[in-house]
């Protein structure tokens, strides 16, 4: 390019990307996709790159996001808030792991999380309590939101242990459920329609009238700390591990790796994974993750060398949408399929895309303008990949709808069986009211015998149709009941393909209790969930009677999921065709466990019960005197229960005063908790968990883990992360405290340990290094697998 082209042309790059910016961060109303932006971004630094004279101060690449809006009074940050750079691709991420080894000058460990698409927001604390909060703005200035901030649910207003000074860094988001809801409340009054998640939280964290910012519903996810004094933690993947614990919410687990393709492996995950998630995330960040490395490697003008984005891809394509068909879901939901003229998006041809349900028909697409638009038959609309897996209609081009156009309108009869139909009454789903519909049996089939579930080879959709319409299949129990002679009777089936169907259903007789869980398709019950059932319940009758509250307790079980799991066991029907499989030899093995050999901290209990209505339907909760168990009972009240009383059993026989005593005298707290302690239901579900042996606080018995009822205590920097033996201690069955007490076994003193070290010299607790740590971790792990063999 000769030298007065590549003037203009950076003229024209840096005045598209300021209008951009402005758009995106003062209006929230972006002109344009990110990666349009993203690729404008990179020409331009391609451009200053290749001709340095080309460079101006003012340069969008030589600053820091956008400007602050002068509604809002300026938030200088007390360390600046740089953004990232970007890599699009598997090369370029190799080449920043090994572009920062060299500068580090040693095989550096490397962070990685998920990007999420929010608006950034700098939290800032002075001992523990939420003083202050901006905005990024330009990266030096932001707009201080400070009261805003504070409406938003799960930000910390105090946080206990903290240091000193902290600044807390993370993305303000809003789900895509709840921004169509929002998005649908403002056309009904008249307000601005958002364009994106993004801009909706980015409009709602900046109003000026906090009640405004109150009502909308708002997250806060935590990405890292920015200036702090006297950090107890000395990379970043600790840092988070310290946040979450202080009670911030973080988007993924903090993963941290010196091998570049297990790092490149957590990006392919994260893209895989993208289509389920919530909200909206637009690729992986990786970051040195030792802080001292961090320092040494340092910063460019706007961005830190030592981290980088890799974007997820974002390609789109037009497509016309040639019909809206119907799909019977196992359950008898009808969902709507756009059948389209075959378009290339991000290297695959796509022919069909997801409608999800009526109301997205209806109005949950927008037109190019921002506008509701609704789906008909005959659009042209954008077309994109969802994690690149899941074909989706981003908006419809309402400005080339026909005049002649009419809103598609769902049938009353089932396009299978002939059923009549009907909606929720909320007008989202569409329903086959027969339960006998073959479409919806094969469906249920289909999904029994899955790869993830039982694994039946050589059963696929079309013969299970033959076995349905030939009335050998209808139910998955029916399939361990064929015979030879069974399968020979259908079309175009020969000895061979009928040997091969046998041997397939019998293999899948011996499977796990996970896949047999999935397999019997719960709604809301996934892949990842019926894993952690198993694990946690151990066997069928255990899930089966298990009372509601106790999935207060199984990780990410929410209230749609306990619901639907009482829902299922509760059918005769389910349990009659589970009971028809056992009697045709499936199986699957279970587990028991013995007496407290599964220790919790008591903390960990009254998180649990005080959280149940994020678990467990309303109807479905059990209410002491009318109100929720442990209703305003915090963490706080339970430190103090852990610290004084120690573990459940020594609680439960407690007398009142005792338990005041332990909570400072708070009498109405106490009267509460023996309250809860004595409920007959309650005592049944605490019953139900040491079936499960479940133990919580020191106890644990001679049956126990080796290191059932030993308190640690951790300070100083260790050789690896204090999660990391926090973990090792809690799976061995001790506690990972967090204060010293005369109950407190061992401090493990690292170097440069602080107060507690001091305690637990006057206490006389035991002090350990990290060599006397190891030496009883290895022990107590060898007496473990001994006792297992």
């Amino acid at each position: 390019m000769e030298d007065a082209k590549a003037r203009t042309r950076a003229r024209e790059l840096r005045r598209r990307i300021r209008e951009a910016d402005r758009a995106y961060y003062i209006d929230d109303a972006p002109l344009m996709e990110d990666g349009e932006y993203d690729a404008l971004f990179a020409e331009l630094l391609a451009l200053e790159k290749a001709r340095p004279r080309l460079r101006t101060a003012n340069s969008p690449t030589q600053k820091v996001g956008g400007r602050r809006a002068a509604k809002f009074a300026p938030f200088p940050h007390p360390t600046p808030m740089f953004s990232l750079g970007n890599t699009f691709s598997l090369e370029e991420t190799r080449d920043f792991f090994a572009r920062m080894r060299k500068l580090a000058g040693e095989a550096a460990r490397f962070s990685a999380e998920l990007k999420l698409d929010g608006a950034a927001l700098n939290l800032v604390y002075e001992k523990g309590k939420l003083l202050a909060a901006g905005t990024r703005g330009d990266g030096e200035t932001g707009e201080d939101v400070t009261a805003n901030a504070k409406t938003v649910a799960n930000i910390p207003q105090k946080i206990s242990g903290a240091p000193p000074f902290l600044e807390v860094r993370g993305e303000v988001v809003m789900t895509f459920a709840d921004f169509a809801k929002l998005n649908g409340r403002q056309r009904e009054t008249g307000g601005k329609v958002f364009a994106n998640p993004r801009n909706a939280a980015a409009g709602s964290l900046r109003q000026l009238d906090a009640a405004i910012t109150e009502s909308r519903p708002l997250r806060f996810y935590a990405h890292g700390a920015g200036g702090v004094s006297g950090a107890p933690w000395k990379s970043h993947s600790e840092s988070m591990a310290w946040l979450r614990k202080a009670g911030f919410d973080l988007v993924s687990e903090p993963f941290a790796s010196e091998d570049a393709e297990a790092l490149s492996g957590y990006y392919e995950d994260k893209l895989t994974a993208r289509a389920d998630l919530p909200f909206a995330a637009d690729g992986v960040v990786y970051k040195a993750d030792l802080f001292r490395v961090q320092k040494k490697i340092g910063y460019v003008s706007r961005a830190p060398r030592f981290a980088v984005a890799r974007k997820f891809p974002a390609e789109r394509a037009a497509a016309k949408i040639l019909a809206i068909e119907l799909q019977v879901g196992r359950s008898g939901v009808l969902t709507p399929v756009a059948r389209l003229s075959p378009a290339s998006v991000g290297g695959a041809v796509v022919a069909n895309a997801t409608l999800h349900n009526l109301r997205h028909i209806k109005d949950g697409v927008l037109d190019e303008n921002g506008g509701p638009a609704g789906v008909r038959p005959g659009d042209y609309a954008e077309i994109y990949r969802a994690g690149d897996v899941i074909p989706r209609i981003g908006k419809v081009f309402a400005a080339r709808r026909k005049k002649n156009s009419r809103p598609w309108v769902p049938p009353s009869r089932c396009p299978s069986c002939g059923g009549k139909t009907k909606t929720d009454k909320d007008g989202v789903f569409l329903y086959c009211e027969n339960g006998e519909c073959p479409a919806r049996r094969i469906a249920v089939m289909e999904h029994f015998v899955g790869r993830r579930a039982m694994d039946i080879d050589h059963v696929g959709g079309v013969v299970l149709e033959k076995m349905s319409a030939a009335g050998l299949a209808r139910s998955p129990s029916d399939l361990y009941k064929l015979s030879k002679k069974d399968l020979m009777s259908l079309e175009s089936f020969a000895e061979r393909a009928a040997h091969n169907v046998l041997s397939a259903v019998d293999k899948s007789r011996n499977t796990t209790l996970a896949r047999f869980v999935f397999a019997l398709g719960i709604p809301s019950v996934g892949e990842s969930l019926s894993a952690r059932l198993a694990e946690f319940f151990g066997s069928l009758e255990m899930l089966q009677n298990a009372p509601p509250e106790t999935f207060a307790f199984v990780r990410d079980a929410g209230t749609e999921v306990s619901s639907c799991v009482g829902v299922f066991f509760a059918r005769p029907e389910n349990r009659a065709e589970i009971k028809k499989m056992r009697a045709a030899g499936v199986s699957w093995g279970e587990k028991t466990f013995s007496p407290g050999s599964r220790p919790r901290p008591l903390a960990d209990f009254f998180a649990a019960v005080s959280d149940l209505k994020y678990a467990v339907p309303e109807e479905k909760i059990k209410r002491i005197r009318g109100e929720y168990p442990l209703r305003g009972f915090g963490a706080a009240a339970a430190e103090k229960l852990v610290l004084k009383i120690g573990d459940m059993d020594k609680l439960e026989s407690a007398a009142l005063l005792e338990i005041s005593d332990a909570l400072d005298g708070n009498m109405a707290l106490a009267e509460k908790m023996r309250g809860f302690l004595d409920d007959k239901h309650y005592r049944k579900v605490r019953a139900f968990l040491a079936g499960l042996g479940f133990i919580w606080g020191e106890g644990g018995g001679d049956e126990g883990l080796p290191l059932s009822g030993v308190t640690f205590v951790l300070t100083g920097s260790l050789s690896a992360p204090r999660g990391e033996f926090k973990r090792r201690i809690k799976e061995l069955g001790g506690t990972a405290g967090e204060g010293v007490s005369a109950k407190t076994n061992y401090v493990v003193a690292g170097e440069k340990p602080g107060g507690k070290l001091a305690k637990a010299q006057k206490l006389g607790v035991a002090v350990l290094d990290e060599e006397g740590l190891e030496k009883i971790l290895s022990e107590a792990a060898d007496s473990a697998a001994e006792k297992e063999k």
